[in-house]
């Protein structure tokens, strides 16, 4: 069995409710897990080892990672992202 690894890899901030500062974060990592239906294609229902992006709202700790999905690249995660929280701020590392 592989191990799974997550790395942050951006982080920005955005206001909720447009008083409260919250953080969010893209999350690399090397596991996607599968919906696990029967009825699903093997794409969509089996877990997958590769390079995914996700997306963590609030601080990082580790745990409860992902929030609204897996994405294969950090463009669909950001714009994810964006829908969930739409004043997102980038920090300027990438």
């Amino acid at each position: 069995m592989n191990q799974i690894e997550e790395q942050v890899i951006l982080s920005g901030t955005w206001l909720y409710d447009g008083t409260k500062k919250n953080e969010v974060h893209v999350i690399k990592t090397n596991y996607k897990p599968g919906s696990g239906d029967y009825e699903d294609e093997p794409k969509v229902r089996d877990d997958q080892f590769g390079t995914f992006y996700g997306i963590h709202v609030g601080a990082y700790s580790g745990e409860k990672t992902f929030m609204g999905g897996v994405y294969s690249s950090v463009k669909e995660a950001k714009e994810y992202a964006l829908t969930i929280c739409p004043s997102v701020n980038w920090n300027d590392y990438e």
